[in-house]
């Protein structure tokens, strides 16, 4: 059977998922020379292991800036607020490890076919509206750090719903 293989062509992610069950998702994971992942978040009820296999990762976990080289890992705990970038002019690879796994496979299939699909801008932020459907739909999984898009999302999530968004996501 073959890998899964997901990729963000706006960010520049690549993930190939190597074990997706309620218990735990793990994949291998690249990000491009100066990409990013799309924003800062954190995961409700889940812990994330991330594990550099080759260039450098930045990470910044509850406001506080972590250089991982290969060979190196981080944990990163259940509700805090972080977000990955590389810097580097090579790519950079890593390992990353979630349990409990919620829905988080769902959401980057979901996420990732919006951008292949053209429904992001060039940051990979999909519409206020989109993303409000997006962030209804997996918020038991992942939920964006700043206070105002959970508060925005959720007062747009309803709208979202009666305007078809929700079926939208659930169509990746």
């Amino acid at each position: 059977m073959n890998a899964e293989v997901l990729n963000n062509p706006v960010t520049g992610e690549s993930m190939t998922v190597l074990e997706s069950t309620p218990e735990t998702f793990k994949f291998k994971f690249s990000l491009g020379p100066h990409g990013s992942i799309a924003g800062a978040h954190f995961h409700p009820s889940m812990e994330q292991r991330v594990s550099v296999v080759s260039g450098e990762m930045h990470l910044r976990v509850n406001g506080v800036h972590q250089i991982l080289r290969a060979g190196e890992s981080a944990t990163i705990p259940a509700g805090a607020h972080h977000i990955q970038w590389n810097p580097g002019d090579s790519e950079m690879t890593a390992t990353e490890e979630y349990h409990p796994a919620g829905r988080l496979h769902g959401f980057f299939k979901a996420l990732f076919g919006l951008a292949r699909d053209g429904k992001t801008n060039s940051k990979g932020y999909p519409s206020p509206l989109v993303a409000a459907a997006l962030v209804s739909e997996f918020k038991d999984s992942i939920l964006p750090s700043p206070l105002g898009l959970r508060l925005l999302f959720s007062a747009l999530a309803p709208l979202a719903s009666a305007l078809g968004y929700r079926r939208l996501i659930a169509e990746y």
